[in-house]
C-alpha cells in the first residue's frame, strides 16, 4: 500500500470532545476541547490541553480545579457553541440554558444536562508550544444512570460522538467486541 505523506498537525485517530467547566460563581466558563485523555489508572489521571490566550486558561490556573462534561449527539450544538465563542464576551450557561450544577468535591460546577461529569483536581502542568497540559486527578465521576448496567457504563446505550480532523464523527451504538475477546 503506497501512502500519502500529510502534514503533522493532523490528528489520524479520534479524540473525544469535551466540554470543561472553569472557575466558579458568576465567573464560572464552558470551553470545548477535543485534547483531553486519560493517561494513568491508579490514581487516574487525565491530561487536558488548552492555549494560553483562552479566557479558560486563567481560570484554571486561579482555581486548579475542571470539570470533564461529556454531551450526547442530541448536544453537539452546545458542545461546538462552546468551543466557537468566548467567554469573555458571552456567558455560555446562560445562552444556553444550561444549569451549574455542584459537583461533590470541586468547587467547579458541572454541566447538569450532559449525562458525564468528571470532577478534577490538577495536581501537574507542563508547557508545551502552544498549549499548556494540565494533569488531573479525577476525584469524582458521575452519570445519568440510564447509561449505566452492573456499576459500570452500558456501550449498547451511548449515543456520543468523537473529533478527527475538524469534523464530528458520530459513534456507532453499542460495543463491537469486548476487550480480550482474543483470548476466548
Amino acid at each position: 500500500m503506497k501512502k500519502v505523506t500529510l502534514s503533522e498537525k493532523l490528528t489520524v485517530f479520534p479524540m473525544p470532545a469535551a466540554v470543561l467547566s472553569v472557575g466558579t460563581g458568576e465567573e464560572a466558563n464552558l470551553i470545548t476541547l477535543a485534547y483531553v485523555g486519560k493517561v494513568c489508572l491508579k490514581p487516574p489521571i487525565v491530561v487536558i490541553s488548552i492555549q494560553p490566550k483562552r479566557h479558560s486558561y486563567h481560570l484554571i490556573e486561579k482555581h486548579s480545579e475542571f470539570v470533564i462534561n461529556y454531551p450526547t449527539v442530541e448536544q453537539l450544538k452546545e458542545l461546538d457553541y462552546c468551543g466557537t465563542r468566548s467567554g469573555r464576551n458571552v456567558n455560555k450557561w446562560k445562552e444556553l440554558n444550561l444549569t451549574k450544577e455542584n459537583g461533590s468535591i470541586v468547587q467547579v460546577p458541572m454541566i447538569k444536562e450532559f449525562p458525564w461529569n468528571m470532577e478534577c483536581k490538577v495536581i501537574n502542568r507542563l508547557e508545551l508550544g502552544s498549549h499548556v497540559c494540565y494533569f488531573g486527578e479525577v476525584v469524582a465521576t458521575h452519570s445519568d444512570p440510564k447509561y449505566v448496567k452492573n456499576d459500570n457504563l452500558d456501550p449498547n446505550k451511548f449515543n456520543f460522538f468523537a473529533y478527527i480532523s475538524g469534523n464530528y464523527i458520530g459513534l456507532k451504538k453499542g460495543a463491537i467486541e469486548k476487550h480480550g475477546f482474543t483470548e476466548e
